[in-house]
């Protein structure tokens, strides 16, 4: 795996294109803001603090469903295709269960294996990095299976995950000294060099 040639593809692709990655993420975090927002003025209305936490369980709940929508969204771009924004949310509608299970599923592994000793969860979070990209790739698996592949896919290439993740933590770090206006380049630049990144290490499997 060629860390480099990755993250130097992501950079070409991604020139002319930054708001078709970033469209679909800024709609969908305006929809949050807003019910957010209502939620918030409800409770100082009624003073129902339980009506907050419920929006923000279910939130949650649709974030990580809209995320497997957004990856194969991504995951069509670097493959030469271009949808329309809406197919983010049409595919997240489609395949909802499939991405809620494997989402809680993973989050519970790594949640497991951060209780019994922090190194374990970490194994775990970078053993299933890509089960976003599975689900995406492959909506019609079961949740184990998914979750299997998703593994699979990592194996003998957990290092260089590490690596590849931690190689953006000096553009991270430089974020809020721009006030956050990097991150309308560094993110489709990550999110692009990630979908790159599983393409080419399902392809050695």
């Amino acid at each position: 795996m060629n860390r480099i040639e990755i993250k130097t593809k992501a950079k070409e692709m991604i020139k002319g294109n930054l708001w078709y990655i970033l469209k679909p993420m800024v709609i969908f975090a305006l929809i949050c803001f807003v019910c957010g927002l209502v939620a918030a003025l409800i409770d100082n209305a009624i003073e129902a603090p339980v009506f907050v936490s419920i929006i923000d369980c279910i939130s949650g709940i649709v974030s990580s469903i809209v995320a497997v929508g957004y990856t194969y969204y991504c995951l069509a771009f670097i493959r030469g295709q271009k949808h329309e924004w809406t197919e983010v949310f049409t595919f997240a509608k489609d395949h909802w269960v499939i991405s809620l299970l494997v989402s809680l599923l993973t989050g519970l592994n790594i949640a497991i294996g951060m209780i019994l000793l922090i190194i374990p969860g970490i194994i775990a979070g970078l053993g299933l990095t890509f089960w976003a990209h599975v689900v995406a790739d492959n909506p019609e698996l079961s949740v184990t299976d998914a979750l299997r592949k998703a593994w699979n896919i990592t194996n003998g290439y957990k290092v260089d995950i590490l690596v590849f993740y931690l190689s953006f933590l000096g553009w991270l770090l430089l974020v809020p000294f721009t006030l956050g206006i990097l991150a309308i380049w560094l993110v489709p630049y990550m999110v692009v060099a990630e979908a790159i990144l599983y393409d080419k290490m399902k392809a050695t499997k």
